[in-house]
């Protein structure tokens, strides 16, 4: 999926990869945000989808285009941690079932080291995923990208505005 981030405030979404949306743009020789796009769910918030597109994106002639890999990165370990609780509630839940059905200890042990392995997995992919989401959101802006937003019409977010000024105090 491709986001396209309007400095309008919209964003649009079309079923298609960033790089075939670059060869369709230079096969047809049409703008790279040429494209069927619909209105897009929103996931994240405006200015969120731009901080994301000022660092990772790429300029198209009505606003920045951005691959959905990273907003799925950036929202990667809040998904996990949902998934962790979730899994936590069904084992609270199947408990009394378990107390009831497995008499033997051997069976009731298998189980114990079946969740926490499945617990400890799903910790550890969690924090793979905050490891790569920060490195997605502390990515550094784009010049030419912020130049372009703002040349639009775009307002830089305060994320990307705060790290600007980071940059330019050392």
């Amino acid at each position: 999926m491709l986001y396209l981030i309007d400095p309008r405030g919209a964003v649009w979404s079309a079923d298609v990869t960033l790089g075939r949306a670059r060869a369709r743009a230079r096969v047809d020789g049409r703008p790279v945000d040429d494209l069927p796009f619909t209105k897009a769910a929103m996931v994240l918030d405006q200015e969120d989808f731009v901080d994301l597109a000022l660092r990772h994106g790429v300029a198209a002639p009505r606003g920045i285009l951005l691959d959905h890999g990273f907003v799925e990165r950036a929202l990667a370990p809040s998904k996990l941690t949902f998934q962790q609780r979730n899994q936590d509630a069904i084992a609270e839940q199947l408990e009394p079932v378990q107390r009831r059905t497995e008499e033997d200890s051997v069976k009731k042990s298998r189980h114990e080291a079946v969740y926490e392995g499945a617990h400890r997995k799903l910790a550890t992919r969690i924090e793979k995923a905050e490891e790569e989401a920060r490195e997605t959101l502390q990515a550094e802006p784009k010049d030419e990208l912020v130049g372009h937003w703002t040349r639009l019409g775009g307002r830089i977010p305060a994320t990307i505005a705060a790290d600007r000024r980071s940059d330019a105090d050392r």
